[in-house]
């Protein structure tokens, strides 16, 4: 067992998504460097990517090795330790949580089930699919969630394109159901992996293809301004991507998407993006409440149960906006969490009061391909102000909050030799991962 330290304070952070690797890392500067206090990093992989980014991992767009940030060597240089394995039970009297056993590729047993002690707790550990029930979702669908996820949608899109260009099938049909931001930006990104595979020689006409977005409200991006919606649904129609809105899923199969109206969208491969809920696990932690969506219920201070040091933020924290309503399970609301945090529990070590977290609306930003994208500008003009930024000028803003994400992660010099890097492999490599 990794007791606590009867001298320093140990924080311990489950989850190393952008939430909590930016607090681990925020943290680990602030205290860990400074032997102020020791922070612990607990995830279940041993590296981190931008979950935004998967849909460019899940068209090979991005090459998920080159942006991956090892949990071992940035806790070293970031003054947090890391601990691999998946959290698996809670004891709030001894204030310990419970590790799962670790096993290699092989099944070997690399480590046993194990203890880890703390003193302030951060329950960070992120959301999955939410496929609502509905019949078939497991077994004929693919996900979006992981990056293992993305490599696998990947590599089947490589493998029915292959079969298309080889004249097995004659063309290759692909179902989408959700019509939110993750959705949209997959949809854009596999037509335009489509295209650049027919630049590349495969023998896969774009005209071969075809993308439907199912969405079962009377929008896309139903949490965006009506004017964006109705933007990125032309954009999506120009690049001859359909749009079905209120069409609800009665079932999905190995040939499609059977809707409740009783028609069937035919699908060669069906992606699930309808909706997210936290693991089910959180809801058997000893004596934390959930909601119906397995999220752990916090206070205005992000706190799982009044008087004690546990606390939950991120998509898997059900944190009241200023309508009552949990907040959005979206990367910015991890992030000011993760920023306001990194304060308090300073302030809390020191005994002093903080005021409550207060989300503020940054608005949207959605890449609907290679060159555009479109967004409303809450963080400027106001979020009551129905205002929206498209084409390339929108194109700069989405990818800016990537660099930005870099920038909490590994500072502001870093984060500039990173982009450098990224744009000399583009020129070096191709524009697509093909293998």
């Amino acid at each position: 067992m990794l007791s606590r330290s009867a001298d320093l304070p140990r924080i311990v952070i489950v989850g190393g998504g952008a939430g909590g690797l930016e607090l681990a890392t925020r943290l680990g500067r602030q205290l860990g460097l400074r032997h102020r206090a020791r922070i612990v990093l607990v995830d279940g992989s041993p590296t981190h990517i931008w979950k935004p980014l998967l849909h460019e991992v899940a068209t090979g767009v991005l090459n998920s090795g080159e942006d991956e940030v090892n949990y071992f060597a940035h806790g070293y240089h970031n003054g947090y330790d890391f601990e691999f394995g998946y959290m698996q039970g809670l004891d709030r009297q001894q204030r310990v949580i419970s590790l799962a056993a670790i096993h290699g590729a092989d099944g070997q047993q690399l480590s046993p089930p194990r203890d880890i002690g703390y003193d302030w707790l951060v329950l960070a550990v992120g959301a999955q699919s939410n496929d609502f029930g509905t019949p078939g979702v497991a077994e004929h669908a693919l996900q979006l969630n992981t990056p293992e996820d993305a490599e696998r949608l990947r590599h089947r899109l490589l493998e029915l394109a292959f079969k298309c260009s080889i004249g097995q099938q004659a063309g290759l049909d692909i179902a989408i159901v959700g019509g939110g931001a993750t959705g949209v930006e997959l949809a854009a990104e596999l037509n335009h992996t489509v295209r650049e595979m027919h630049v590349y020689g495969a023998r896969l006409q774009p005209a071969q293809v075809h993308i439907s977005v199912i969405e079962g409200a009377e929008r896309i991006l139903a949490a965006a301004p009506p004017s964006l919606s109705a933007y990125a649904e032309e954009q999506l129609a120009a690049r001859h991507v359909r749009v079905l809105t209120r069409s609800r899923v009665a079932a999905v199969t190995a040939a499609g998407v059977q809707l409740q109206d009783g028609s069937t969208v035919a699908a060669d491969m069906t992606v699930w993006a309808a909706g997210v809920k936290a693991p089910a696990w959180l809801a058997q932690l000893d004596g934390l409440a959930v909601n119906s969506l397995n999220q752990l219920q916090v206070d205005a201070q992000l706190r799982c149960v009044a008087g004690e040091n546990i606390l939950a933020m991120g998509d898997c924290a059900a944190c009241a906006g200023p309508d009552g309503r949990p907040l959005p399970a979206t990367a910015q609301v991890a992030h000011q969490q993760a920023q306001w945090l990194a304060g308090a529990v300073q302030a809390w070590l020191q005994q002093q009061a903080v005021p409550d977290f207060a989300f503020k609306p940054q608005g949207m930003m959605v890449s609907l391909g290679k060159h555009t994208a479109v967004g409303s500008l809450a963080a400027i003009v106001g979020p009551k102000r129905d205002y929206y930024v498209e084409g390339r000028g929108a194109k700069l803003i989405y990818a800016s909050l990537y660099r930005m994400h870099q920038a909490a992660v590994h500072g502001w010099w870093l984060a500039g030799l990173l982009w450098v890097g990224d744009r000399l492999r583009r020129v070096a490599k191709p524009a697509l991962k093909l293998h």
